[in-house]
């Protein structure tokens, strides 16, 4: 298990995500209902970063051409079956938040 700091608490308000990238990976954290999510950041559908879209609840929103995907299982909801963004856990030490990556 590698962590990684990625952000501070405060700096992801609710119903917003964040991108950051670890090595080559790109990853958007979320918060929202209460909990911290991290996904894969690109769209499958023409590598839009999933960070600045629109969350509601466990959705978020690609801001490019609305696809939608599940922030805390990866899954793509509609379009094409069987797209899957790679999932992180978001490690909560104090005010600070680690992706295990």
């Amino acid at each position: 298990m590698v962590l990684h700091k990625v952000a501070r608490r405060s700096e992801i308000q609710e119903n917003k995500g964040k991108e950051v990238k670890i090595e080559n990976a790109r990853i958007a954290v979320f918060y929202t209902k209460g909990k911290y999510y991290a996904i894969d950041a690109l769209c499958r559908h023409q590598d839009g970063s999933l960070a600045p879209g629109r969350v509601d609840g466990e959705i978020v929103e690609c801001p490019l051409h609305s696809w939608h995907y599940n922030v805390r299982t990866g899954e793509l909801l509609d379009y094409v079956k069987g797209v899957k963004l790679t999932t992180y856990e978001v490690i909560i030490k104090g005010n600070d938040l680690y992706l295990d990556v």
